[in-house]
């Protein structure tokens, strides 16, 4: 059995690997970015690094999610990338056993690409996210790229200002 960090969002249970997860932080202020999509509610400085911050339940559902003092922001990475996940609350740190619902989902075409499986929790379902849907994206892509622009401007500028 794995263990998965669980949280909440948009009155659902989901959860990731717990190895994909470096820290779970306060959703307090991001940095606003221009352009990008909806979903993306801007950056967090993290080690000295720009990380995206991705409204789950905009994302998947399409509404923001209610600004709350129990809201987080899970920092996880996938592959070479981060990316902060805003969650309405997080419910813990939990073992569980995976399932074999999503065969039956799919054989009905109603499994979703953000869904790798489904776990159990106690009597709970709980749905694990699909990291590649959430960092595999054009519009998420179209954020990274912004971001690498802004730190080579911020390189050039700080080289600029060496040389004068």
């Amino acid at each position: 059995m794995e263990q998965y960090v669980v949280f909440k969002s948009h009155g659902q249970l989901f959860a990731i690997r717990v190895s994909n997860v470096d820290r779970v932080i306060e959703a307090n202020r991001f940095i606003a970015l221009p352009e990008v999509a909806e979903f993306i509610l801007g950056v967090y400085e993290y080690h000295e690094n720009m990380i995206p911050i991705v409204d789950v339940r905009k994302k998947l559902f399409g509404e923001f999610s209610d600004q709350k003092e129990e809201s987080k922001v899970i920092l996880c990475r996938w592959e070479n990338h981060s990316q902060g996940l805003y969650v309405e609350d997080i419910i813990g740190i939990s073992y569980m056993e995976e399932t074999n619902y999503e065969q039956d989902l799919v054989q009905s075409l109603l499994k979703k690409g953000y869904i790798e499986k489904f776990l159990k929790l106690e009597e709970e379902v709980v749905m694990l996210l699909e990291l590649e849907y959430l960092f595999n994206n054009e519009q998420t892509k179209e954020a990274f790229l912004e971001l690498e622009e802004l730190a080579e401007l911020e390189e050039l500028s700080d080289l600029e200002g060496k040389e004068e």
